[in-house]
């Protein structure tokens, strides 16, 4: 799922570093807490996508 937010970003390293840093935030809470597979994999897949929309934003 990275790779694919990597490709939509546009190159935007601002982009692609923030959402690496909350991904890697998120991965850790998450295994700390617990979290069981499928809670994990849905927290981690929101901290990639919470900005999803901030290109298309900035387009506008």
């Amino acid at each position: 799922m990275t790779e694919r937010m990597i490709g939509c970003s546009g190159g935007n390293l601002h982009d692609i570093d923030h959402f690496l840093k909350v991904y890697a935030l998120a991965e850790t809470i998450g295994e700390r807490e617990g979290l069981d597979g499928e809670t994990q994999t849905v927290l981690e897949a929101a901290a990639v996508l919470h900005d999803i929309a901030c290109p298309l934003c900035r387009e506008r």
